[in-house]
């Protein structure tokens, strides 16, 4: 009876943990590397950071690139894998 007590609350206390990391990471279908050589097909340069952000109402990885022109950003869809846009 206690043990099932101890795992009802040790569930109520750790449910709103498990929610927060699973809205925090969403569900990837492609990994940062493949966004990343995406990335670097559409823009060639050095990779200076990769995030997952919400973008044109999609969440995307935000693929930065030094270039000789600057930094650009690729958003590729974490879904598809195919590029939604670039800055």
């Amino acid at each position: 009876m206690k043990k099932t007590i101890y795992a009802g609350l040790l569930a109520a206390l750790l449910a709103p943990a498990v929610a927060a990391a699973q809205a925090q990471s969403p569900a990837t279908k492609i990994s940062e590397e493949q966004a990343t050589k995406i990335a670097l097909e559409r823009i060639p340069g050095k990779v200076t950071s990769v995030t997952i952000e919400r973008k044109r109402g999609k969440n995307v990885y935000v693929v930065e690139i030094q270039t000789p022109d600057g930094e650009k950003d690729v958003f590729v869809d974490i879904v598809s894998g195919k590029i939604v846009g670039t800055e």
